[in-house]
């Protein structure tokens, strides 16, 4: 059995989460609170000290990006083709670099400090909003619609869609679904994703936290007055 150690939270195992499900593989989700966590890193159970984890039959595997292509090929959804591969890699590299400029704004105490300071990382010229144009141009430029130009779904898709719009989930201040109206491509790529079947059925429940990845969950956003 392989065993995903996490938070609750989608964070860094969402991907990966999903990934298993769609292996059909027997799996176990567990989660932590923070004290789970310490006592962890405090037993060694965790290689590098950070979650997530996973717990195969031949050991553990630690790092997010590691366990989203671990898990991918568990799913059958890596590609065969060497480059290709290497393409879908490639795409999950610079989704992940969105991360890299948001991150330092969670050590920031004051909270009109945080919110003006993401604020205007997706402001036109920003750090974020930058990022967010150049996944926009990915998707633009697929021939398929799918990120790598694949036949079908791979871990760049995965990647793309859960990092991107978890961001507007709600969870981090600041950072609002209307935000998103600037970036069609972006708001077409995300129904794409959850108007498939395999995240459709997925995300088929009451999850609040995960009501980003469910089927027209930024149409009021889209319509709102205030866009």
């Amino acid at each position: 059995m392989h065993e995903i150690v996490y938070f609750d939270s989608p964070g860094f195992a969402e991907v990966s989460r999903f990934c298993l499900e769609l292996s059909g593989l027997e799996w176990k989700n567990t989660t932590v609170d923070w004290d789970g966590y310490t006592k962890m890193k405090e037993q060694g159970e965790l290689p590098w000290g950070y979650l997530p984890i996973i717990r195969t039959p031949e050991g553990v595997i630690c790092e997010s990006n590691a366990l989203l292509r671990y898990t991918g090929a568990l799913a059958g959804i890596e590609p065969k083709d060497l480059f290709t591969r290497a393409k879908v890699d490639e795409l999950v590299e610079v989704i992940n670099g969105w991360r890299q400029h948001f991150i330092p704004t969670f050590a920031i105490d004051d909270l009109d400090e945080k919110i003006a300071a993401r604020q205007v990382m997706f402001d036109d010229g920003g750090k974020m909003d930058l990022a967010l144009k150049a996944v926009s141009d990915i998707v633009e430029n697929s021939t398929t619609g799918w990120l790598a130009s694949t036949d079908d779904m791979t871990i760049a898709d995965i990647k793309g869609f859960m990092d991107t719009f978890m961001m507007f989930s709600g969870q981090f201040d600041g950072v609002v679904p209307e935000m998103l109206v600037k970036y069609p491509a972006l708001l077409a790529f995300h129904e794409k994703m959850s108007n498939d079947e395999r995240v459709k059925n997925y995300y088929n429940n009451d999850d609040e936290i995960r009501w980003v990845f469910r089927p027209g969950a930024f149409d009021d956003f889209k319509s709102s007055d205030n866009i």
